[in-house]
């Protein structure tokens, strides 16, 4: 009972000292058990001294309570309660007795007795070893079961249960929590608006209220709020909460200004399972898009917000997850991440790790009319220049008609034909004729048939024809020098103006492909207007918390 009243645990060790303490006193007479068992103690005792005097007297209690004290120093407060309680208690119990106890002895021989009737002082008391004083032990046996059984949960614990409404759960919850223990409930309940029922086991994981609590269905996630019709999903017929293993909390600040939702993960160590353990994610995000969060009105909406603006309570990282959300970037914000740690898990957890990603962003624009070719999607690993874009501007589309024309040119200067130049063969012909012909009449002449004028004649045409071949020769060769020339130039020139096209089109392709300067995952494809005549596109890489490696996984193809 003194165990039930005064909070002091009660254990196996304790009752054992405690009914071996409540019977010390006895030691004092060959009468009792314990006397019979240490007999030559007891003897000298009860020669010198008599019963119930040096052993139940109060200086005895002050005595025991005084030397039982190391206990308290040890750490071992409840086997010092249950030495001065058990022993204390035996005196006070004999003073039910008719005999009575000698409680001011060596100072007085006064008996002290209860309850006191001074009309008939034996009147109310019990003679010890009477049936009287075995009805009162056994009624003491009886009493004590119920007395454990509220020792054992505490008088406020067993009002509680008997209560079993979200209110006592709350406040189960509250305390068992605050001491670090995990809180196990067990529901019965309705949701009359929406024709539902749940019933079974689940994780208590906070409240909203004095009147509401929440819980964790650990299956498949969903938060529910247990309490008042039309404040919360269901209203509760029973409700009971037990306690569950302790754990070790803890509790950080984390500033996730410039980094990415999903760098939580690396805050929660995984258990045995290979799962995350138990953690709560709670405060208020602004990122840099629309996030999208529909409210359900069947659960408890751990995350919330509207446009960029997102707030956690108790929320998970299943929860960002399921919503798409860890791969948002975070302008500005704050978030108090709980984790709870079971003895044994995850040794190598260091709450103190701040392991963070490393944000890049690949950015270019482009006018609406000429829309780039992507080369990378979500997901996808990047090295250090990739190309993750092509641009398809107007400058490259000349470039390349530029090139093309540039190419036709020099092949038609590299194809010209030369000229086609009259070729002297009659006049050669004549020629020939006119050379033969001197040569016959300067043989006629020598044999005296023709005259020297007819020499001089044949000689004359024969020159003048020499002359005019010479002529034509000279005429075609100019013709030809001139063409050569002309196809040279012209090669020279389409060359030159071929080069330069290239150049244009090397330019316009460099300035086309956009290369990655960092490595990482891509994390989001962002694109967003920026006038009427120019699109912007934002490629975010989320690189790995390890560091930039510059290997990707998977690399995208050159084009």
């Amino acid at each position: 009972m003194a165990a039930t009243f005064f909070q002091v645990p009660w254990t196996a060790t304790g009752v054992v000292v405690a009914s071996a303490a409540a019977a010390a006193p006895d030691i004092d007479t060959l009468g009792s058990t314990v006397g019979r068992v240490f007999s030559p103690l007891a003897r000298r005792i009860e020669r010198r001294w008599g019963h119930r005097t040096i052993t139940h007297c109060y200086a005895a209690q002050t005595a025991v309570a005084a030397l039982a004290l190391p206990f308290v120093w040890a750490g071992l407060p409840h086997i010092y309660a249950a030495i001065v309680v058990g022993y204390i208690s035996h005196p006070f119990l004999d003073t039910w007795t008719v005999q009575g106890v000698r409680v001011f002895w060596p100072w007085s021989d006064r008996r002290g007795v209860f309850p006191y009737y001074n009309r008939q002082e034996t009147s109310y008391r019990t003679t010890t070893g009477s049936r009287v004083d075995a009805f009162f032990g056994i009624c003491f046996v009886c009493l004590t079961i119920p007395f454990a059984v509220l020792e054992h949960d505490g008088y406020q614990r067993f009002v509680r249960r008997v209560q079993a409404d979200a209110s006592a759960a709350v406040r189960d919850f509250l305390d068992w929590s605050a001491e670090g223990y995990l809180v196990q409930i067990e529901v019965e309940a309705s949701d009359p608006q929406h024709m539902r029922l749940l019933e079974g086991t689940f994780e208590a994981i906070g409240t909203t209220g004095a009147n509401t609590l929440l819980v964790r269905d650990t299956t498949d996630g969903r938060v529910f709020s247990l309490g008042p019709a039309y404040t919360a999903n269901f209203q509760p017929s029973r409700v009971l909460a037990h306690r569950g293993a302790q754990v070790q909390v803890s509790r950080r600040q984390i500033d996730l200004a410039g980094r990415v939702l999903a760098d939580l993960e690396s805050l929660v160590p995984a258990g045995a399972d290979g799962h995350p353990v138990r953690h709560l994610i709670d405060g208020q995000v602004t990122v840099t898009e629309a996030a999208g969060v529909t409210p359900d009105e069947f659960r408890f909406d751990t995350v919330t917000g509207t446009d960029k603006r997102l707030s956690f309570q108790f929320a998970t990282l299943a929860d960002l997850t399921r919503l798409d959300l860890t791969g948002l970037i975070v302008e500005q914000g704050t978030v108090t991440l709980r984790v709870y740690v079971r003895d044994g898990e995850a040794e190598d957890y260091d709450p103190q790790d701040m392991a963070r990603s490393q944000v890049r962003r690949v950015t270019f624009a482009h006018k609406p009319s000429e829309p780039p070719q992507l080369l990378v999607r979500e997901g996808q690993s990047v090295a250090v220049g990739d190309t993750v874009a092509v641009l398809t501007s107007s400058a490259m589309s000349t470039a390349q008609l530029d090139v093309a024309e540039a190419q036709a040119d020099l092949a038609a200067a590299q194809a010209t034909a030369p000229p086609v130049s009259a070729d002297p063969v009659t006049l050669r012909q004549r020629l020939v004729q006119a050379e033969a012909s001197v040569r016959r009449v300067e043989d006629r002449h020598a044999e005296g048939f023709e005259p020297q004028s007819a020499v001089d004649a044949a000689r004359a045409e024969a020159s003048d024809l020499r002359a005019q071949v010479a002529a034509a020769e000279s005429a075609g060769a100019r013709r030809t020098a001139e063409w050569q020339r002309t196809r040279a130039e012209r090669i020279r020139q389409a060359t030159a103006r071929l080069r330069r096209a290239t150049l244009r089109q090397q330019q316009a392709i460099r300035d086309g492909y956009v290369r990655s300067s960092g490595a990482g995952i891509v994390r989001r494809i962002e694109t967003r207007d920026l006038g009427p005549d120019r699109t912007e596109v934002r490629i975010v890489l989320v690189s790995d918390r390890a560091g930039d490696s510059g290997t990707p996984s998977t690399s995208p193809p050159e084009p």
